[in-house]
């Protein structure tokens, strides 16, 4: 009788190598995403590195228990942008308020997304301004646009009140994307109108008729809420593409029936 022997076929190298990468790669996304859980912010961007698992976590890894809750999430969140504008012949005018989140959901791809741009800027916007103490909450309704940063209006939280030195950290954060997003979204629509002097931001919580009164002919909608920011100044950064950014931006507008007018009546943001 005889006896065929059978050897194991050598794994690839190609194969190894997809395979370490794999499982570093997944090690990697274990590691931020407990990072981003933590709880304590001095201890998450302090002693962890929490502003690299924030940039890798958001936002399409972002959960949020209410898309499985009995009682799902009951307010639109917005995010509106105006702009202070110097025309050529020396005029400042200050623009309309606008709804950039009504812009983005325009397109119907951004729609499907879970977790657009600004709905993200205007949550955070939101939730760390309502962290901040009511002296802190009454110095970001001054304006710093002179300044060349966010570094002014730190250290003007700072010294109202210096107890909560990571909930000044995450506004400063949430204030420093809203404001680059609105530099980037006035300069599409009043860029060529003059040069965009400041910027201001409001986050927009715009509560829904409750679930359990959805069918209620006589039920009212709640008012809004929002946020109370001054000027703030225009946000550049090296590896963006501001005129990619127009591009598609403006696209969004075309499709949101938004015509980008230097001067009109100021929507109602609130």
């Amino acid at each position: 009788m005889t006896h065929t022997s059978t050897r194991a076929q050598p794994i690839p190298k190609a194969a190894k190598v997809a395979s370490a990468a794999a499982l570093l790669l997944a090690a990697v996304h274990i590691a931020l995403t407990a990072v981003f859980n933590v709880p304590s912010t001095e201890v998450k961007y302090e002693a962890l590195p929490g502003r690299a698992a924030d940039a890798w976590i958001r936002p399409y890894f972002v959960q949020d228990y209410r898309i499985f809750a009995p009682d799902p999430a009951s307010a639109d969140r917005n995010l509106w942008v105006r702009a202070w504008v110097e025309t050529p012949d020396g005029e400042r005018v200050e623009t309309k308020w606008v709804d950039v989140t009504a812009i983005e959901l325009a397109e119907p791809y951004r729609r499907v997304l879970r977790k657009q741009l600004t709905v993200i800027g205007a949550e955070q916007l939101m939730t760390s301004f309502g962290k901040l103490t009511e002296a802190q909450k009454a110095v970001v309704e001054e304006n710093f646009h002179t300044s060349p940063d966010l570094a002014e209006l730190n250290e003007a939280l700072l010294a109202a009140d210096d107890a909560n030195a990571g909930d000044v950290r995450s506004f400063i954060r949430a204030t420093n994307y809203t404001t680059s997003y609105a530099t980037q979204a006035a300069r599409a629509l009043w860029g060529d109108d003059g040069e965009i002097l400041a910027v201001q931001t409001r986050s927009v919580y715009s509560p829904v008729i409750r679930w359990d009164d959805r069918n209620d002919p006589d039920a009212v909608r709640p008012d809004s809420s929002y946020t109370q920011l001054g000027w703030r100044p225009v946000l550049d950064w090296s590896q963006q593409s501001e005129d990619a950014f127009a591009r598609t931006f403006l696209h969004w507008a075309e499709a949101a029936g938004v015509t980008g007018s230097l001067t009109g009546d100021e929507e109602d943001a609130g």
